[in-house]
């Protein structure tokens, strides 16, 4: 009896595995935009990472809670710089403005 041959899918790296579900499920652009909230702390200042905390990432737009009103001030003052390095630091993650909550 002759052994008969299936066809198994070719096996492929995990790295080739994360990029086709990246590109089918757009998470990579989720992931890059993550990168900011993670690094919250490296981006801003050890202070002002203590005094905020990101709610939420939507429409490119960053959603930052802050502790009080004085910080949430100083924190508008401090919004170009704070974009700036996010867009040179971070040039993929699509954030494009910072709204201080």
């Amino acid at each position: 009896m002759a052994a008969s041959c299936t066809s198994m899918p070719e096996a492929k790296s995990i790295g080739e595995l994360i990029k086709e579900f990246s590109r089918q499920e757009n998470v990579s652009e989720k992931l890059r935009a993550y990168q900011v909230v993670a690094e919250w702390e490296k981006i801003v200042g050890e202070a002002i990472g203590r005094n905020t905390e990101i709610s939420r990432i939507e429409n490119g737009i960053l959603y930052v809670k802050v502790a009080t009103s004085a910080w949430r001030n100083e924190l508008v003052f401090m919004k170009p710089s704070i974009l700036k390095k996010i867009r040179d630091g971070y040039p993929d993650s699509g954030v494009q403005d910072i709204f201080f909550i």
